[in-house]
């Protein structure tokens, strides 16, 4: 018997040690997506941030659009290199940050301390006119921002922590403190130059004035014709009733058969008309949302 407790004892004790041995579980949220090279049409927020492990890049000739709330830790040595356009649109509450990997305020699970110089930076080529970065933090970089031209938009940004205190637009030296930048060139200036003002515009906003100026009249238009319809179905439906009901026999104490299909027939179409408006005042006002969400 003593044999056999022992064995027992032995067994639990092997058990614990495996126990103890065993890794600890890690919570798959908290692990960065891995990105490099050339960015999608459209970078997505996610709930975890982007850990960049090689140069990312807006090709030339294309538009990259990054969603607000998004994040970017950079691992040394690499940067971000724009060529085409780059409309980085954050918002105040959702600011888009490109940062160090080691940024606990982005990622509290890393074991280093983020310092100046971490990462390069983002650098615009003389290709990248027209990019717009609005709400963005850039943070624990080398040089910040460096742009070979000076058709951008920077309105509003936040350099903080870089190993350079200045940014740098078409070859000249812009200082910056903690506070928010704004870099914003007037429609005269790009005129006086003889720049097409296009370059400045989003080449989406046609498109979300399109939808937006459409939903809107289309909202106005069904809610009048739906206030028409209807007001037509009640009446309708009062004639319908006070000609005999509902019970098509029973119109022949006062009228024709025929008289009462008449009238059930214009009180279904009122109905149908009002339920169409009541589906386009729908669309239309999916349609005016949407057009502030991209």
């Amino acid at each position: 018997m003593a044999k056999y407790r022992a064995m027992s004892i032995l067994s639990a004790g092997l058990c614990l040690a495996c126990l103890a041995q065993e890794p600890s579980k890690v919570d798959s949220a908290s692990i960065p997506d891995t990105i490099e090279g050339q960015l999608p049409d459209t970078v997505r927020a996610h709930i975890r941030p982007y850990l960049v492990s090689g140069d990312i890049e807006v090709p030339a000739g294309k538009t990259v659009i990054i969603e607000p709330g998004t994040e970017f830790l950079f691992k040394g040595l690499t940067g971000l290199h724009v060529q085409g356009k780059l409309l980085a649109r954050g918002s105040k509450e959702r600011p888009i940050i490109f940062t160090s990997e080691n940024d606990r305020g982005v990622d509290s699970s890393r074991a280093a301390y983020p310092n100046p110089y971490d990462w390069n930076g983002i650098y615009l080529h003389s290709d990248a006119t027209g990019s717009v970065m609005q709400y963005c933090k850039v943070l624990y970089s080398v040089y910040g921002i460096v742009s070979e031209t000076k058709y951008i938009r920077l309105d509003p940004i936040v350099c903080m922590r870089n190993g350079k205190s200045n940014l740098v637009i078409d070859g000249k030296l812009k200082p910056v403190t903690d506070a928010p930048f704004s870099y914003v060139l007037s429609i005269s200036d790009v005129k006086a130059e003889g720049v097409p003002v296009r370059i400045l515009n989003d080449p989406y906003a046609s498109r979300r004035s399109m939808m937006r100026y459409a939903g809107f009249a289309g909202l106005l238009a069904a809610g009048a014709g739906g206030a028409y319809f209807g007001e037509q179905w009640l009446q309708s439906q009062k004639d319908l009733t006070n000609f005999s009901g509902d019970d098509p026999t029973a119109s022949l104490r006062s009228g024709t058969d025929s008289q009462w299909h008449d009238l059930q027939k214009k009180r279904n179409n009122q109905r149908n008309y009002t339920g169409i408006c009541g589906a386009v005042a729908a669309l239309s006002l999916v349609s005016f949302v949407w057009s502030f969400r991209f």
